[in-house]
């Protein structure tokens, strides 16, 4: 008589080496051990950065100048606004921004939820947007949102090739501009007016600044404009026919305040 399979003693029973166990789907949150693109990427940064960053280092040394006439705003010395091009599109070459592509847009989104703005809707530019982490943020809340960089990299979804002292948008036409860029300014001048200039009459501009020199941070080696203090940077803007109506303190991606300003009127 056949011994029903339930009735046999599990101690018993033997498990088949040659049958090919199912394969259960990965969970999201589990990564392969081995990701031969991510692999691929490190390691041609890690030639670019033997190759190039010495050849930076001697052609961009830290050599900075007052800007003319207010002591508290330091500029670097360019020989030409070619270089200072070359020295601004090397950043996304050099850099991982893999996490901060994740953390920052997380923290970003949550600011934007908390602002009590209805988003639906809005149009957003992003100034200085390198792979896109703002725009995704602004898309995420709701937004039909752009970025510009003068390097975008190869294949950005999010952001186009661009230069915030001339932007190639029509006068008037944009709800919101953000940046958290303005320390790689060359002319902090002509960018606040090109803002103004797009942002509708009753646009908003929205910077998030790192805290100045005199606040604990000094600029690092791709900063091309700096502040003493944040307070220095939001007088300056409320001088090019801004109104500062809000700001409130952060700890991330570093240390600093997000500034809101309105549009004061149309030049």
């Amino acid at each position: 008589m056949k011994t029903p399979v339930n009735a046999i003693d599990s101690g018993t029973l033997r498990e088949n080496p040659w049958r090919k166990r199912p394969t259960l789907p990965m969970s999201a949150d589990v990564k392969p051990l081995f990701n031969a693109e991510r692999f691929i990427r490190k390691w041609g940064r890690s030639i670019r950065k033997r190759i190039y960053w010495p050849q930076l280092r001697r052609k961009f040394a830290e050599k900075w100048t007052v800007e003319s006439g207010k002591e508290q705003f330091v500029k670097r010395s360019y020989n030409s606004y070619a270089d200072y091009v070359e020295h601004q599109r090397a950043k996304l070459g050099l850099h991982d921004l893999e996490k901060y592509d994740v953390k920052f847009r997380e923290v970003l989104r949550e600011r934007l939820s908390n602002s009590g703005i209805c988003w639906n809707g809005r149009t957003v530019l992003c100034l200085g947007a390198r792979i896109g982490t703002e725009v995704k943020a602004f898309v995420d809340v709701g937004c039909f949102a752009v970025g510009i960089d003068l390097n975008p990299g190869k294949g950005n979804r999010y952001v186009v090739q661009g230069d915030f002292h001339d932007l190639q948008y029509a006068a008037d036409s944009i709800d919101f501009v953000f940046t958290n860029s303005l320390d790689h300014a060359f002319d902090i001048h002509r960018i606040v007016g090109e803002i103004h200039r797009v942002l509708k009459p009753e646009g908003r501009l929205i910077i998030e600044a790192v805290a100045g020199q005199g606040e604990g941070s000094p600029p690092g080696f791709f900063e091309s404009f700096f502040w003493a203090k944040i307070d220095d940077l939001a007088t300056l803007i409320e001088q090019s026919d801004f109104r500062l109506s809000n700001r409130v303190d952060f700890e991330c991606p570093w240390k600093g305040q997000q500034l809101w300003f309105e549009k004061k009127f149309s030049r």
